[in-house]
């Protein structure tokens, strides 16, 4: 196996770097182009972020968690995704998470290849979503020698 191609986007590598509301509507992050020089080959994609959760909804004496879904789209449409549920932690401060997951693709077509990672808060009437960091996708091309 060999490394073909690699790219990244990096919006921050740090916790706390930036600060992105999230709401229902899905939003682009990041965004990064890979070419893809033979459709006989392998992409892996590695989609890390960072989040913070506040104003959870308490009403009903439990907190209700809202939650994040995380999208890859290749050339706009979704190859890869993953929700999580915020984890309470019954206290007032806001809830820090981190996602991280791993998107491969075979025999991708030959070209030039759009990747973006897309958020979204399935849930915003349980609680407020923000992008916080870090947060960064890395895309390799691998091709059996």
């Amino acid at each position: 196996m060999a490394l073909i191609n690699y790219n990244r986007s990096i919006l921050t590598n740090l916790r706390n770097g930036v600060s992105i509301p999230v709401t229902s509507t899905p939003r682009r992050i990041m965004e990064f182009g890979l070419f893809i020089d033979n459709p006989v080959n392998f992409v892996e994609l590695l989609t890390t972020v960072g989040w913070d959760v506040t104003n959870v909804e308490t009403s009903t004496g439990q907190p209700n968690q809202p939650t994040l879904l995380l999208e890859v789209r290749m050339d706009g449409t979704t190859v890869g995704s993953t929700t999580q549920e915020s984890i309470s932690n019954n206290e007032d401060e806001p809830l820090e998470m981190t996602t991280k997951f791993q998107t491969v693709l075979t025999n991708v077509s030959a070209g030039h290849h759009v990747f973006q990672v897309f958020v979204s808060n399935t849930q915003p009437e349980q609680g407020d979503i923000t992008i916080s960091g870090p947060a960064n996708v890395s895309g390799k091309l691998i091709r059996n020698s």
